[in-house]
């Protein structure tokens, strides 16, 4: 017998379902050939902001009505199980009717799902907690491809740039992390233990996220949605966090002082010098492909990104660099002077592109 936490849960999830129903059947259709970037919209209308709150605040509740009837029950299924069907649900819901607010959250979830899953395969077993980072990695690779292949059809271009910005979000942050100290510390932190090899559940989820990748991105390539530049960029990718999850212990500071010194200001090894290269690298050429895949696919959103992770960057790493070195007046009127001239010609650059994209699709339309 249920609980009344469970009964009366049920009560908002039905008010809320037959509000988004009525809101679903009433509301008014869009007509995006009248906007050549109506995809870049949240919502195509207020009706339809409001039906996709509705609808996402629906599974919310089913969420938490699934919740009490497991904790009714005596939890024969772990909250994680109770993430995992919400966010299938959620994700079925979301492709039924065409709402990119319950998408949002239902891939969220289900990279949640995974990886708290993930960690709980590894409890108990001294494994390379890498191999969790290389499995949310291969997974934002994975979206990067699903959202080229969304833009095969005009009715998920809006699926397709939320796929695009969560796996571009991701995969720019994990680089941005690990090409700085502190990120170094905690990779080579996460290359001590065993061989992932040691939980079958582990290998056979990272080999499945592999063959994914490689499969969604070879068949984007064959109908022309992903170039071949961009081709090369997931494979290099997919094979650098590949590398990550089979290395062997790294030692990325020199050994002196407290775990703390060695992260915030400790000297770094051959290893760290090597990965910070390697990490810095790619982090500067993902940018700078993003900024250039923007030119060549005509999308300006794709550019204004780039253009403001590349600039976030150059601060960043300037003040990483050369704080320590240089006298701190002296410090602060370089930075002023250099960060001035780099975005001087950061903005020149992105309004000749934008404005060359802009008279393009002006003669398209005429």
């Amino acid at each position: 017998m249920f609980g009344f936490f469970g009964i009366f849960s049920l009560i908002p999830l039905i008010i809320i379902s037959l509000i988004v129903f009525w809101i679903i059947r009433h509301r008014k259709k869009g007509h995006p050939s009248q906007d050549r970037e109506w995809y870049l919209r949240f919502a195509l209308s207020k009706e339809d902001a409001v039906s996709q709150l509705f609808l996402l605040l629906s599974f919310f509740f089913l969420g938490v009505t699934l919740l009490a009837f497991n904790r009714d029950l005596g939890d024969p299924f772990s909250w994680r199980t109770v993430l995992f069907i919400t966010s299938v649900i959620g994700l079925v819901g979301a492709y039924y009717f065409k709402t990119i607010y319950t998408l949002v959250f239902s891939l969220v979830g289900i990279t949640s799902w995974w990886g708290a899953q993930a960690a709980e395969w590894l409890q108990n077993k001294d494994i390379k907690a890498s191999a969790i980072f290389a499995g949310l990695a291969f997974i934002a690779l994975l979206f990067y491809a699903l959202g080229h292949l969304h833009e095969k059809e005009i009715k998920f271009k809006r699926f397709a740039l939320v796929f695009l910005v969560l796996g571009i979000i991701a995969i720019t942050g994990a680089l941005f992390f690990f090409s700085t100290k502190p990120g170094l510390g905690v990779l080579g932190g996460m290359t001590k233990g065993e061989p992932i090899f040691g939980s079958w559940q582990i290998t056979l989820s990272l080999f499945i996220f592999i063959v994914s990748i490689v499969g969604v991105t070879l068949y984007s390539a064959g109908k022309r949605l992903i170039s071949p530049f961009e081709l090369i960029a997931v494979f290099v990718f997919t094979a650098l966090f590949g590398l990550i999850a089979l290395l062997p212990e790294q030692n990325m500071f020199v050994q002196s002082g407290s775990r703390y010194s060695i992260y915030r200001g400790g000297e770094l090894s051959g290893s760290g010098v090597f990965w910070a290269l390697i990490f810095n690298l790619a982090v500067f050429l993902e940018l700078l492909g993003l900024i250039f895949s923007g030119y060549l696919r005509k999308e300006g959103w794709l550019i204004n990104l780039g253009a403001f992770f590349l600039f976030l960057l150059i601060i960043v790493k300037y003040f990483d660099w050369f704080f320590t070195f240089l006298d701190k007046s002296i410090f602060f009127i370089g930075a002023g002077i250099l960060l001035f001239v780099v975005g001087w010609f950061m903005e020149k650059g992105r309004r000749y592109i934008l404005k060359d994209i802009k008279s393009e699709s002006q003669q398209i339309s005429q």
